[in-house]
């Protein structure tokens, strides 16, 4: 009995500190760990990092749900940003996002 009680409350735990890790998924943290991703992808500068930590973040707080639409809106803003080199980077990083993406879906379509 004393087990099942410890089990119990190890689950509870586990719950609980899975839902406060996803209630902490904040436009501003989200938007932060994009702009980082990126910045060390990219290579940006310091104005930049300001500047598409500006476009993420407009598109976190207004885009609850994935739209299509607004997220090219944003890609396209945030190449506006970049320099050729970087512009090729961030083009590339896309490219291999789309590609990882139709291989879940096949993934999961055969299931």
């Amino acid at each position: 009995m004393k087990k099942y009680i410890t089990l119990f409350t190890f689950v509870c735990v586990l719950f609980l500190g899975m839902q406060t890790a996803t209630a902490q998924e904040t436009p501003e943290t989200k938007a932060k760990t994009k702009t980082l991703e990126l910045a060390k992808s990219v290579e940006l500068s310091d104005a930049q990092i300001k500047q598409v930590y500006a476009v993420y973040l407009a598109y976190e707080k207004n885009n609850r749900v994935e739209n299509a639409a607004a997220l090219d809106k944003a890609r396209r803003d945030i190449s506006a940003l970049l320099h050729p080199e970087q512009q090729q980077k961030f083009k590339a990083r896309f490219v291999k996002d789309k590609e990882r993406k139709k291989k879940l879906a096949k993934g999961r379509g055969a299931q």
